[in-house]
């Protein structure tokens, strides 16, 4: 990729940047690819922290429903498969066929950051916070799903606008679609 679209940077910093999509028409074929496929990856890698910080989140939330009802103590991992069950959470799709590999690299710098999140990494058991230590938990992992997810929104715009590039120049040239 280029240079001047901020290397050294993080890749959702370079794709949010301003000189990411600027004269687009202007670039190179194989260089628009690069950041369509840039933004492919980057949208990967924000897919599985969302679902890593919603997957968390989903254990607190039942724990706070659980004390919030009295109930009983539930079985940890009875509880745990439940939270996350997916009952209630509909995926929406682009109509796309997704990718489902993330390098492991980046498989572990989301979930470190998701245990960053809840201050003590070794939290294992919802159980054993006290309740101002579950709502604080359960406040700052929200915060980051939508954090997460306005980011995730970001790229995909630009991942479009990348597309409709790519599909303009296909349109012009078709023989630019065999290309590698």
């Amino acid at each position: 990729m280029s240079e001047d679209i901020g290397a050294g940077k993080r890749r959702i910093d370079r794709i949010l940047s301003a000189a990411f999509t600027q004269s687009l028409s202007s670039l190179p074929l194989a260089e628009v690819r690069a950041r369509r496929d840039a933004c492919l990856a980057e949208r990967e890698y924000q897919s599985l922290l969302r679902r890593l910080v919603q997957g968390r989140l989903d254990i607190l939330r039942a724990e706070a429903t659980r004390r919030g009802s009295g109930g009983d103590e539930p079985n940890l991992v009875r509880g745990v498969t439940e939270a996350l069950s997916g009952e209630g959470r509909t995926a929406g799709t682009r109509g796309e066929a997704l990718r489902l590999m993330v390098p492991p690299e980046e498989m572990s710098l989301a979930r470190r950051r998701v245990e960053g999140l809840v201050a003590d990494p070794s939290i294992s058991d919802p159980r054993a916070l006290t309740d101002e230590q579950l709502a604080a938990a359960i406040g700052r992992l929200e915060r980051e799903e939508r954090q997460v997810s306005d980011q995730r929104r970001l790229v995909l715009d630009i991942h479009d606008r990348l597309q409709d590039e790519l599909k303009r120049r296909y349109r012009e040239n078709p023989a630019d679609a065999l290309v590698p």
